[in-house]
């Protein structure tokens, strides 16, 4: 289950900075689970006046950390369904724990609305504004550094010349101060480089392997030099967030005299970790809360903040315990409710005893086209214009409406229509709705229903040619005469969106002649490793499943080379087996652009290449709902923020209004 584990150390990674150092993202699919957000009821159209407030994108003019005034003081209990396993930040990965840890540590970097804003930094150092520079260096035989092509760690052979090398300077913001008074250094923020680096640390090394070196300049100010060759675009990122390494453990000894394996067990990192935040925490019991009071040495407390005196967190199981808690007045906010409880969310707004709130989430949900199967089924998928004729059949403008009440949109490439990088009009190829240009693409290419059953045949052998690998090695799939136009879409078991998504569609692919099979699988079975799984073995026609993105185009998703093979021990993600050299080339020079702008157009002609070619049916990004007292202020949910608590410190209640006690 190695991408489940991906996937959960990206989400600590944009929502907590948990691994201190932002990562690559969009590299691992989402965990599908009977809990999992965004199972919908049926549609129903709420009252106008109870339509809920859509958190949506900045136009780049407001300020996304400003907050509206706030009454002073007052406890404000928070409803979510889990109990994190640790609040160690280096030692977990559960959006549980993100909701706390969000109360206790700022920043340092905020991934918001598909961009990065700097938190307890001066600035994000940049090329542009001289807090990064780029020097060309030559790497002698027996030295590391990253190949320019495949930015993988290599050690030199021979003298390699002209490698560009990355410095950056990070500058602490003033007045970072531990809740015990002791102010926060740049001593720290190394400590937490060398403990996120040690392999007994379980998280991401990525950035760590491609580093040169991580030091102290002076008392608030970390250099991070990258290895030669490793052009990183998110550079600006590789600050990692102090940890208190005078804090003493269990048996008194000081963190920065523990192993780090036994970092991970000490309850005093694990219960009860320092905060230099708005909040400290005072109290958890086990099963039932867990209670942060005011920091005094908040670093913004010249700001007022935090507004509030303590906060609580309850573990609530049930998502229908959460809804019916918050219309009773038991907690303030309710984290984790589901599109199942929309209706009766925006019902009790309209009675005015809620706020409701809808925001289109980072995971989004898609259809995968297998062009290339490792077993003997005939790879129907590998014919272009019969991925095109599934795309033109589905309607995925009703799943929108029908499965997400119409409070998101039909995606078409791997990122949304307001990531930065999502192309102009007319770039990316857009497959709408059209049942009958979707039955002459398949008649055309030799598909009709000559028994008269409904089912499309082929009427001869029908011969597709694919790419294999990034040298451009073809290989003809034959679909042969007489083959039926039947495939097997699968998913995850115990998921309603799911379960409603595939049934439309495979009403739609009856519609145009397409036979649909529908397979609902545990998702430990689904996402098993190849060559047994059958989604990452390549052992299946259709697959539906999701991924995350986050800042960055998970470009990355479709290269060549992560094709799950036996050659990469089916370590790779693009279970499509889409292999487009063209593709890989641009997507890579995308990737490896150190300036965004010159970025951009590369990520545009992907998209569009991607587009065109369709191994993948992008359907939706999900909604995700919650719900606030209507007296709570500044809960203020973003998109590419996985945990709504990210601006706790502002969070309050309205000015004059009643408060928990």
């Amino acid at each position: 289950m190695k991408r489940l584990l991906m996937l959960v150390g990206l989400s600590s990674t944009l929502v907590l900075s948990a691994a201190a150092c932002q990562q690559p993202s969009g590299t691992g699919p989402e965990e599908a689970a009977p809990t999992e957000e965004g199972a919908p009821a049926e549609e129903a159209t709420p009252a106008e006046e109870a339509a809920p407030t859509e958190a949506t994108m900045t136009d780049g003019a407001a300020d996304p950390m400003a907050f509206d005034p706030a009454s002073k003081g007052g406890t404000l209990i928070i409803g979510q369904e889990q109990e994190p396993d640790t609040l160690y930040r280096l030692g977990g990965s559960m959006l549980a724990a993100s909701h706390i840890l969000n109360s206790i540590y700022d920043g340092p970097i905020e991934g918001m609305d598909y961009d990065f804003q700097a938190v307890i930094l001066e600035d994000l150092p940049k090329l542009e504004n001289g807090g990064a520079t780029l020097e060309m260096v030559t790497v002698e035989a027996g030295q590391q550094y990253v190949d320019p092509e495949t930015q993988e760690v290599v050690t030199a052979t021979q003298q390699v010349a002209d490698l560009g090398q990355l410095t950056v300077t990070f500058k602490m913001v003033d007045g970072l101060t531990w809740d015990d008074g002791t102010p926060v250094t740049a001593d720290d923020s190394v400590f937490a480089e060398d403990l996120s680096c040690n392999p007994l640390t379980p998280t991401s090394k990525f950035t760590c392997d491609r580093t040169a070196s991580y030091t102290k300049i002076d008392d608030k100010t970390v250099e991070w030099k990258g290895l030669p060759g490793f052009t990183d675009q998110t550079y600006y990122t590789n600050f990692y967030a102090p940890l208190p390494r005078h804090q003493k453990g269990a048996d008194g000894t000081a963190m920065s005299e523990m192993a780090a394996d036994a970092i991970l067990k000490d309850e005093t990192f694990t219960r009860k970790p320092m905060s230099y935040g708005p909040f400290k925490i005072t109290e958890w019991t086990s099963g039932e809360k867990i209670v942060l009071e005011k920091n005094e040495h908040y670093w913004r407390a010249s700001e007022g903040l935090p507004f509030l005196d303590s906060v609580v967190h309850r573990f609530i199981p049930e998502s229908n315990t959460l809804l019916q808690s918050l219309k009773a007045g038991e907690i303030d906010v309710a984290l984790g409710l589901t599109l199942e409880q929309y209706d009766g969310l925006t019902e009790a707004e309209a009675a005015g005893e809620v706020k409701a709130y809808t925001i289109v989430g980072t995971s989004w949900e898609h259809i995968d086209f297998n062009l290339n199967p490792t077993d003997d089924r005939v790879p129907v998928a590998a014919c272009a214009e019969v991925r095109k004729a599934i795309a033109h059949g589905t309607d995925r403008q009703n799943m929108v409406d029908t499965i997400q009440k119409g409070k998101t949109q039909v995606q078409h490439t791997f990122i949304p229509e307001d990531h930065w990088a999502f192309p102009p009009e007319g770039v990316v190829t857009v497959y709408d709705y059209d049942p009958e240009a979707a039955k002459t693409m398949l008649e055309t290419l030799g598909f009709t229903d000559g028994d008269g059953d409904g089912i499309r045949e082929a009427s001869k052998d029908i011969t597709c040619t694919i790419t294999t690998d990034v040298n451009g090695t073809t290989k003809d799939q034959t679909i042969p005469a007489g083959t039926a136009l039947e495939l097997t879409l699968n998913t995850t078991e115990g998921n309603a969106l799911r379960e409603q998504s595939t049934l439309l569609f495979q009403q739609n692919m009856k519609d145009i002649g397409i036979q649909v099979n529908l397979e609902y699988l545990a998702a430990a079975v689904y996402f098993e490793d190849g060559p047994e799984g059958p989604l990452f073995g390549r052992r299946f026609d259709l697959g539906q499943f999701g991924w995350l993105t986050g800042v960055q185009p998970p470009v990355g998703l479709y290269y060549c080379s992560e094709i799950p093979s036996e050659e990469n021990a089916w370590a790779g993600q693009n279970e499509t087996g889409w292999c487009d050299p063209e593709y890989d080339q641009t997507a890579k020079r995308a990737d490896t652009t150190l300036k965004r702008d010159e970025a951009l157009p590369l990520y545009h002609e992907a998209q569009r290449i991607f587009s065109e070619s369709v191994p993948v049916l992008p359907l939706f990004a999900r909604v995700k709902v919650f719900g606030t007292r209507p007296e709570v202020v500044n809960f203020k949910p973003n998109p590419t923020i996985n945990s709504e608590t990210w601006n706790v410190e502002a969070w309050g209640f309205a000015e004059g209004a009643a408060t928990a006690p």
